[in-house]
């Protein structure tokens, strides 16, 4: 019966444990997997790159929907890690991107042109080789290229690109830095030439072809989302759109919510089967201890006295089980965690309570025995023994 009680409250409690280790690693794993970065972008009709650059009017103020601080309203965004601007730009045509060397002066269409800041390089994690991310927030006539736009321009990687130099057109771009590959960067710049964004926006007039990539801290992407238009632009947050990320916050509470009652079922099941089994166990002792109970009656003892006896039994049983049921669990709980490298999520009272369910399993399943004894005869006891 002790084996009993210690088996169904053990497995309870560690069926509980293991549910709210196991949901917390779910919310954590729901989390670092959430979309972690966000792009804001002019909304309404925009104009396409060729159209940007056909516009240019030199004399004429640029209209710009993203203010000249941008990044900086977005950066105090409580959980925004980074922010930065890109401005496509064409890559074909006059506007070309080429490099001027002695045997071959032709336009190089496969490679992307972009403005790009410095805040952009951190949002999306992106390193160079040298570090000079800073070039990109000047307005210098300076060029970062991507290892496989280095190859095609004919321009050899280096710590020291001077003399090197890139054209946009009919204008000369100093080769400064180059992108270093990682795996961790979300946006692939490896045939990518960056100019200074100041310089991009110079040459289209607007920023309306421009997006800003925000990264966010694991999980906050939904609320992030939500409130970063109204940052950047809160005169008119309208004129901006942000990505759509989905919350995991109803899904995660769903999880829990499901593991909680898969848990609980199973724990009760459990239970109410082992108080079955102790209440049997109790009920064969009764009956074989039928002449006992009589000789007790016979010399004065009282029914509550005589059912007291298999309360006691049954309340010291559980009390027993229970405790050892506590370290079972425990013992459970930080084996599943260990051999699946989660972090344990057992609260203190939790093992405290086993004592408690196995007292009450106990005294609930000596509730008919200790009444059945409690209604033997003394005079048909003695007989029958």
């Amino acid at each position: 019966m002790v084996l009993a009680v210690a088996l169904s409250t053990g497995a309870l409690l560690a069926s509980v444990g293991i549910s709210a280790t196991a949901s917390k690693q779910i919310s954590s794993d729901m989390a670092a997997a959430t979309l972690d970065v966000i792009t804001v972008s002019v909304s309404g009709p925009q104009l396409d790159s060729e159209t940007a650059l056909g516009s240019d009017d030199s004399a004429s103020t640029p209209d710009l929907a993203f203010p000249v601080d941008a990044e900086d309203r977005a950066t105090e965004v409580d959980m925004v890690l980074a922010a930065g601007m890109r401005l496509e730009m064409p890559a074909t045509g006059d506007g070309g991107l080429h490099a001027m060397r002695a045997s071959n002066g032709n336009v190089l269409d496969a490679v992307t042109l972009a403005g790009v800041s410095g805040g952009y390089l951190e949002a999306a994690e992106i390193e160079l080789h040298s570090g000079r991310t800073w070039f990109l927030d000047s307005e210098e006539d300076v060029v970062v290229l991507g290892q496989r736009a280095a190859q095609r321009l004919g321009v050899p990687i280096s710590s020291d690109p001077t003399g090197h130099q890139v054209w946009v057109g009919a204008r000369p771009f100093q080769v400064v830095d180059f992108v270093r590959d990682s795996p961790s960067q979300r946006v692939d710049l490896s045939s990518a030439a960056l100019i200074p964004y100041a310089s991009a926006l110079g040459t289209t007039r607007t920023d309306s072809i421009a997006q800003m990539l925000v990264r966010v801290a694991p999980g906050s992407g939904a609320q992030v989302s939500r409130v970063i238009r109204t940052a950047i632009r809160p005169d008119n947050p309208k004129e901006l759109v942000a990505s759509d990320v989905a919350s995991m916050s109803t899904l995660r509470r769903g999880v829990d919510t499901q593991l909680d009652r898969l848990a609980g079922g199973i724990g009760i099941f459990l239970l109410c089967l082992s108080a079955l089994l102790i209440a049997n166990s109790m009920v064969v002792s009764v009956v074989s201890r039928t002449g006992e109970i009589g000789l007790r009656r016979a010399l004065g003892a009282s029914r509550a006295g005589v059912s007291a006896v298999f309360w006691g039994e049954g309340l010291i049983l559980g009390l027993i089980g229970g405790t050892t049921g506590s370290a079972l669990a425990s013992t459970l709980v930080l084996g599943v965690s260990a051999w699946n490298q989660w972090s344990v999520a057992l609260d203190f009272w939790l093992v405290l309570l086993g004592p408690v369910i196995g007292a009450i399993i106990g005294v609930v399943a000596s509730a008919y025995p200790a009444a059945r004894a409690a209604r033997i005869s003394p005079a048909i006891a003695v007989r029958n023994d």
